[in-house]
């Protein structure tokens, strides 16, 4: 996979991480530093915060605040969002990138209010935010990246989630496209991506891999009045997850939407524009 090395292509640029606390959030936080950018880790758990800045700190010999900071933030909170972004610019000096990570996953009409605050309001935000606070450069170490889902490509059983995951997917299609780059007059990239299942820790639970894999599985294709009898669902680690991100980091275009899913390249989606 074509990636960009890990020998400092970032060095110098700053990044916003929301939801960087845990998961992939911060899995992309880890891999920000090791590629030498400095990083702002936007979460709203403080016991979260803890753990994973302690552990980077060891893990890339960082002295306090020297590459990475963090900051406790509820995205959902306009103030407090905008907030993080002035104080990642006074610690660093300015934003080259901005990840839209934060959010959950909910089952049905659970929490559904929440969702659609956290999962879609406050990309929206976010990614105002990055239009706003990035410098109006169009290069490859800058972009706004949201996290959307391949259940957001998918006729799942899980309404509140998978709406809100294609609500995110349509946004940066259209904020992306060229007649609203030009009428902006603003050339950052506006990118999204979407991840398939992707979870740590069963490199020794093969039999917890197969039985989380079939109940998402399950989750996706419930939806479905014809069911794909090839799909392929394979829990991924946050590895590939990283591997796409940089990927797309380096080769991305403004609007566009990328799958990474089952342990595979990540790959361009294409949308049909007739009906």
């Amino acid at each position: 996979m074509n990636t960009l090395s890990s020998n400092g292509e970032l060095h110098g640029t700053v990044a916003l991480v929301t939801g960087g606390g845990r998961g992939m959030g911060l899995a992309i936080v880890d891999e920000l530093l090791k590629n030498g950018a400095y990083v702002s880790l936007i979460d709203i758990n403080k016991e979260i915060r803890n753990n994973a800045i302690s552990e980077l700190e060891i893990k890339y010999k960082l002295s306090s605040k020297s590459r990475l900071i963090f900051i406790k933030c509820d995205v959902t909170n306009e103030i407090e969002f905008e907030d993080s972004f002035k104080k990642t610019i006074e610690q660093f000096g300015k934003i080259n990138i901005v990840v839209n990570n934060a959010g959950i996953m909910t089952k049905y009409m659970t929490s559904w209010e929440l969702a659609i605050d956290l999962n879609y309001k406050a990309v929206v935000r976010g990614t105002m935010l990055g239009l706003k606070y990035i410098e109006n450069n169009e290069d490859k170490k800058s972009a706004v990246i949201n996290v959307a889902s391949i259940v957001g490509l998918s006729n799942t059983v899980l309404p509140i989630y998978q709406s809100t995951k294609r609500a995110v997917i349509e946004f940066t299609k259209s904020i992306g496209c060229p007649f609203n780059s030009k009428a902006t007059g603003n050339n950052v990239r506006v990118m999204a991506i979407c991840p398939g299942a992707t979870f740590d820790g069963f490199e020794n639970n093969i039999e917890g891999k197969n039985a989380l894999q079939q109940e998402i599985e399950d989750l996706i294709t419930s939806g479905e009045e014809i069911p794909n009898p090839n799909r392929i669902l394979i829990i991924q680690s946050t590895d590939y997850y990283k591997a796409a991100f940089l990927h797309i980091m380096k080769n991305g275009k403004n609007g566009e939407v990328w799958i990474a899913e089952n342990e595979q390249p990540p790959r361009l989606t294409h949308f049909s524009t007739q009906y």
